[in-house]
């Protein structure tokens, strides 16, 4: 039995929701719609503002269109995330190894009290690339999750999952089908501030980066991590393609990026598995903004 569900990705400036819904034996796009907040959410927020900012955009997407489904999910910006790489001891209980990665972020992070954390992990040994134990730690603070439960509740509205940004868009390496299980590539999510780039050897990520806000030029930090991959006796040609998700992404930064890598370059449509009805052929965020959705796509894709 599937149930229907929503997706929601939040960024500084706009709500962005997607409704999968399954009938007559297919996957439909129920709900494709962007409100832009009222004010600009960011993570050092108080509980009750975020959740104040929420309602609003929530209170406008229902005046256009109300949801169907009351399963809901979540992704939020890196910002929203404390993101690291270290090495790990695969001998260790659960247990023992997040209080190793507690003990960790509260190094990297010492303004942080690392038991506020909720914590998810990926072993970069699954892949064949780096056969070092160690893993990329993703973190998000329990506060931010209570934030978003809350709001939820208050809307008669059942939380189902939240996760990074661009973990979410990586949903669609699963429906791109690798040529095989060790095919590497490259997938990017441009953010309104906080991209970032991911190698990727099948559906397994071996490296994580969040580029910086403030950097003047992308293609500064690209080199760099293209550099980076030298280590792993990895070079430009050794990948096969780049996935690019993400926000308002001009055809002339597309160009750019195809000309930079020169590999190919597939700007990811999160909606073209999925049926449609005839009232949703000309919303422009389905025929236009489609990349700008693959977050909430590949979040409401998650329980399917």
């Amino acid at each position: 039995m599937f149930n229907n569900h929503a997706g929601i990705n939040l960024t500084e400036s706009k709500l962005q929701v997607v409704e999968i819904n399954y009938r007559d034996d297919s996957f439909y796009l129920e709900t494709i719609e962007q409100i832009i907040h009222a004010e600009s959410l960011t993570p050092n927020l108080e509980e009750e503002k975020i959740i104040s900012i929420l309602q609003n955009s929530f209170d406008k997407l229902n005046k256009r269109k109300q949801l169907i489904t009351k399963n809901i999910s979540f992704s939020l910006p890196n910002n929203f995330f404390k993101i690291f790489e270290i090495p790990y001891d695969d001998s260790l209980v659960k247990k023992d190894l997040m209080e190793q990665f507690r003990w960790e972020l509260s190094i990297l992070f010492p303004q942080c009290n690392p038991n506020n954390f909720l914590l998810q992990h990926i072993e970069i040994d699954k892949s064949s690339v780096r056969q070092e134990k160690r893993a990329i730690v993703i973190a998000i603070d329990k506060n931010h999750v209570s934030c978003i439960n809350k709001f939820c509740e208050r809307n008669d509205l059942q939380l189902k999952f939240i996760d990074n940004v661009h973990l979410a868009s990586n949903a669609f390496l699963y429906l791109e089908k690798p040529n095989n299980e060790n095919e590497v590539c490259l997938t990017i999510y441009i953010d309104q501030k906080y991209s970032s780039l991911s190698c990727v050897e099948g559906v397994h990520p071996f490296y994580f980066k969040v580029l910086k806000p403030n950097s003047q030029n992308i293609f500064e930090e690209l080199t760099e991590t293209i550099k980076k991959m030298e280590d792993y006796k990895l070079h430009i040609k050794d990948f096969s393609k780049v996935l690019l998700y993400g926000q308002d992404i001009a055809e002339e930064f597309e160009n750019k990026l195809k000309s930079f890598f020169g590999l190919p370059l597939k700007k990811v449509n999160p909606f073209e598995r999925l049926k449609i009805d005839e009232k949703i052929k000309n919303n422009p965020f389905y025929r236009i903004k489609y990349n700008s959705f693959t977050a909430a796509t590949g979040i409401a894709l998650r329980i399917i």
